[in-house]
């Protein structure tokens, strides 16, 4: 496998993170408030009936939900790539180094797999089908406390996700300051740590809509921004404890005569 320049790498993985997230958050609206599916259908002879017509209506919009949240765990292992890199221009002997990394890949890891658990549970909890017997309600109950279940795990670790996520732009704005990187992205890292925290105290608190209103502006908006102004100044950076991020160049033969 051929060697990747820091730079370069970086510049893709920012882009990735970008156009990942940006993408996750434009489908995710639609899922969210239904702006273009509609809202979800209401009344039926019982609460069980309208259970069911509920999970028809959820699973018909599989396919959209199956795109943002995989979307979604895309971005956060591109973001965990681009912050194990970015601990790189911390000098060997600095701390911020070693934390920038793990607070980085804690962030991804726990974000992707808070997406990949409702990837699995969701459309099984959600079919419409049942079995063919005198045990409806109580499978549709169950059904009901395994969504219920998932889908406070997966809220906690989104938070996990995000307080961790916090901490690294807070971490990363120090070493970027020091490698080059404008004061534009600096705060706008500090920003985002901040932003960060009130969405972790909303989705707590389940302050809908304003969780998800919170969610959509840092992922889909500032967390892009601050990706993409990262990878038009990566090919500048510097080490500054004078790491090489790029190779250095190659020594020209000396000709003999």
């Amino acid at each position: 496998m051929p060697r990747l320049e820091w730079g370069p790498t970086v510049r893709v993985l920012s882009l990735l993170t970008a156009a990942f997230l940006v993408a996750a958050a434009v489908i995710w609206t639609d899922v969210v408030f239904g702006w273009l599916t509609g809202p979800p259908p209401f009344g039926g002879i019982d609460f069980l009936d309208e259970r069911m017509r509920d999970w028809a209506w959820q699973y018909s919009r599989w396919p959209e939900e199956f795109a943002a949240t995989a979307l979604f765990a895309l971005g956060f292992l591109a973001l965990a790539g681009v912050g194990v890199l970015l601990a790189q221009l911390g000098d060997r002997t600095d701390a911020r180094r070693p934390l920038v990394g793990a607070a980085f890949l804690g962030a991804g890891g726990i974000g992707a797999a808070s997406q990949l658990i409702w990837l699995g549970v969701k459309p099984f909890a959600t079919q419409p089908h049942y079995c063919d017997c005198n045990f409806r309600a109580e499978e549709i109950w169950s059904r009901m406390v395994l969504m219920d279940g998932t889908n406070e795990a997966q809220l906690w670790l989104v938070i996990g996700a995000i307080l961790l996520a916090a901490a690294a732009m807070l971490l990363v704005a120090g070493l970027g300051r020091d490698s080059g990187m404008s004061s534009a992205w600096v705060w706008l890292s500090f920003i985002i740590a901040a932003m960060g925290v009130v969405t972790v105290v909303l989705g707590a608190l389940n302050a809908w809509p304003f969780n998800q209103i919170f969610i959509l502006i840092v992922a889909g908006a500032l967390v892009p921004i601050w990706a993409i102004l990262l990878a038009i100044a990566a090919p500048r950076l510097a080490s500054p404890g004078g790491d090489l991020l790029e190779p250095e160049p190659e020594p020209m033969e000396t000709a003999t005569g």
